[in-house]
């Protein structure tokens, strides 16, 4: 059954599952990354990489104008019309313009260098940006080209780049620098080293793909509508990504640069719960662009998603809040244990926004670009507040719980808005069975985690019983849809055998 029947169940879970099988290849060798990074330096010199690394992604949030999201919205729609030379000149305008204002914020980095390191009292800072500020453009430019690829419903090109190709190259440069004595150079050299190479390739997919860029003439677009849409976002897109920064800047400040190393190795392995998430944004806004005239259709995919994302995201959560410290003294050393508490309360956090779904993506794939912009102020107030209020007293569990509670309300208020404008919500009765079917896996892991005094058959037993034990509470309380039973049967169909269909058909 074509995407035409299925209200692009298909689609979503095509391009959705070739996303998710590279965010699992990329967790993994971003783990490998991170496992090598720690054992090889001090925890104070990775703790100053990473402060340097958050700085310059912040600057660049600012210095790019995130001129990339508004690719997935233009682009998808210009081609739906066969509009090719108005989508290859609106892919100009975004290379242009990213790559000219992200030169500007790298000179600026540069420049404001020494006072950055004064603030936080890192003697190496200084260093660090002065070299990290290639980043700058390099970054921009490789955001322009996964978004471009996420516009034309090619995931596999950006998986390719972003969870492939770049950690293999920036973890063997970072191995062979380390090895020389390189110390913290080697950190941020290797990083440097690994997403120009991304970008190499990116451009020669690029190239490959896209045969309508490169056969069209450009043709004039409304760069009054192209502002207009991205104006919000550009202020959110600075905004959001300080979100994945202010923690490091409150820590930073607050404690030490080892707090700091502990703290991003939590926040880590707690974006494992987004893995779902992510996977399913880059293809979703496109969809949503397409169909923003069609309620009905909105409001199925919408549905579709935050189930896939809750129903896939849930054991993750269950396994990591049950053994946190586990899975930090395994991936990491036992030095970053400290950040148990911490990795519990972003668990917590993320699970809550997942129960919200793309939420963002809806908004931006309707147009309401201003909402989107409201509710990443609101995000980042909440997380500054409470890391302010939090992270002196209760140090890096007060981090972890800000954020937490930023992701939760914004999520939420997502979801008001969505229903307030177009009457649409994701919630359904099959949706609060996934949460029903994880009481039992709670309770098993629960049990099996306290019983065992091993870390290792802790790690390696968990996932399995809370696995199985969840899939089987699905089918018992009916939470599989008939969305569920065609894909399952479709994969099955290229594998040749019934295995998900036995499944999901096992009450």
């Amino acid at each position: 059954m074509g995407d035409e029947n299925d209200d692009g169940a298909s689609t979503l879970a095509t391009q959705g599952g070739i996303g998710l099988a590279g965010n699992v290849v990329g967790k993994l060798l971003g783990f490998l990354f991170v496992a090598v990074a720690t054992r090889l330096t001090s925890s104070s010199e990775y703790g100053t990489f990473v402060l340097g690394l958050s700085i310059v992604i912040f600057v660049q949030g600012f210095a790019s104008l995130s001129i990339h999201r508004s690719l997935d919205y233009f682009v998808p729609k210009y081609l739906t019309e066969l509009n090719y030379g108005q989508a290859k000149r609106t892919l100009q305008n975004a290379f242009v313009i990213g790559i000219v204002s992200s030169m500007i914020g790298a000179i600026l980095l540069v420049i404001s260098r020494g006072y950055i390191e004064s603030v936080f009292e890192e003697p190496q800072l200084g260093f660090v940006l002065l070299i990290f500020c290639l980043l700058i453009p390099i970054q921009t430019i490789n955001d322009i080209l996964l978004t471009t690829f996420n516009s034309v419903k090619e995931i596999k090109y950006r998986v390719l780049m972003k969870n492939i190709i770049n950690p293999i190259t920036r973890t063997i440069s970072i191995i062979i620098l380390l090895y020389w004595g390189a110390g913290i150079i080697g950190l941020v050299g290797g990083h440097l080293i690994g997403i120009s190479v991304t970008i190499l390739f990116g451009i020669t997919f690029f190239l490959y793909e896209l045969d309508w860029f490169r056969e069209t003439t450009a043709q004039p677009i409304s760069n009054r509508a192209l502002i207009s849409y991205s104006l919000p976002l550009v202020l959110a897109g600075v905004i959001y990504s300080i979100v994945g920064q202010i923690d490091f800047f409150v820590i930073g400040y607050y404690l030490t640069s080892s707090k700091v190393g502990q703290y991003q190795v939590a926040y880590l392995l707690g974006s494992n719960l987004l893995i779902v998430l992510t996977a399913i944004t880059p293809i979703f806004k496109p969809m949503i662009a397409e169909a923003s005239s069609d309620t009905a259709t909105i409001r199925r995919r919408f549905q579709l998603a935050t189930r896939w994302v809750t129903m896939l995201s849930l054991p993750i959560a269950i396994t990591l809040a049950l053994a946190p410290e586990a899975y930090l003294s395994i991936f990491f050393t036992n030095e970053y244990t400290a950040a148990n508490t911490a990795l519990i309360a972003l668990v917590i956090g993320y699970m809550l926004n997942a129960f919200s779904g793309p939420e963002g993506m809806v908004l931006e794939g309707l147009g309401f670009t201003r909402l989107t912009l409201f509710n990443s102020i609101l995000l980042v107030v909440i997380n500054v507040i409470l890391d302010i209020i939090l992270v002196p007293r209760m140090g890096i569990l007060g981090a972890g719980i800000g954020t937490a509670s930023a992701l939760t309300v914004a999520g939420f208020a997502g979801i008001i808005e969505i229903y307030f404008f177009k009457n649409i919500h994701p919630y359904t009765s099959q949706l609060f069975r996934t949460y029903l079917a994880a009481v039992i896996p709670i309770l098993l892991g629960w049990s099996l985690a306290s019983k065992l005094d091993s870390e290792i058959l802790i790690a390696v037993a968990l996932p399995i019983v809370v696995v199985i034990s969840y899939v089987y509470m699905l089918t018992l309380t009916g939470a599989f849809s008939s969305d569920d039973k065609q894909i399952a049967h479709k994969i099955d169909d290229k594998m040749g055998y019934p295995v998900f269909s036995k499944i999901i058909h096992l009450n």
